[in-house]
């Protein structure tokens, strides 16, 4: 028996797994250790090690992203600095929560954009602001932020806020440079190839490109893949 249309896209929403999903995975995490290395090198005020996620995020969904960064922060930690460990829980939860605003449409228009930009910005300071202070007691060292964090702690003498706030600071430019990549990189993709994805969340495409997709979502249901 067929499935609904809207329940197959449930479906895929929850278990996206397939092979073709999956082999986007080395890509992003190439993408993202390439930028967290850099940044990490040259001890910019950036990180630079979520744009793969938030193209996965849109590609692919909520799990794979959150997978994909999980997968990220393991690689900087054995080629840049071991210090990337402790915020693998970190971009699990950015990259599951940008897959899930992806899946609702963030990338179809500026103020989505805007919105994922935001979200994940608030997520990933209030994440690694705890995993900083708790971990490593403000600081890290890996880039220009600690600097800004010795600041505030010398002025405020708390250091719990001057962490968050230095981590807000640093998260605003990141994230809106990573989610701005990521989108001229979806905007970029031919239909023809976002169609083998989870493409409705990303952008619209015309009947005469997605053939394909129609194609195996009819392979789904006759065969049982």
């Amino acid at each position: 028996m067929a499935t609904p249309k809207k329940d197959r896209n449930k479906l895929k929403w929850r278990f996206n797994f397939s092979t073709k999903t999956l082999i986007i995975i080395p890509i992003a995490v190439g993408i993202n250790v390439i930028g967290g290395a850099l940044a990490s090198t040259l001890k910019l005020p950036v990180f630079l090690d979520m744009i793969g996620t938030i193209l996965v995020a849109c590609l692919a969904g909520p799990w794979i992203a959150a997978l994909t960064g999980f997968i990220t922060n393991i690689f900087l930690a054995l080629v840049a600095n071991p210090v990337f460990l402790p915020y693998a829980a970190v971009s699990i939860l950015c990259g599951f929560v940008a897959g899930i605003l992806a899946f609702r449409g963030a990338m179809k228009h500026i103020l989505g954009v805007i919105l994922l930009w935001l979200t994940i910005t608030v997520v990933n300071t209030l994440t690694a602001s705890i995993v900083t202070f708790f971990v490593f007691g403000g600081a890290t060292g890996v880039n220009a932020t600690s600097l800004l964090t010795a600041s505030l702690v010398a002025a405020t003498k708390e250091i719990f806020a001057s962490v968050l706030t230095s981590a807000f600071i640093e998260n605003l430019i990141d994230k809106g440079i990573s989610t701005l990549i990521a989108y001229f990189i979806i905007r970029s993709i031919p239909p023809r190839f976002l169609s083998q994805y989870q493409h409705q969340f990303t952008q619209p495409l015309d009947d005469k490109d997605v053939i394909f997709d129609d194609e195996l979502a009819d392979a789904e249901d006759g065969h049982g893949i």
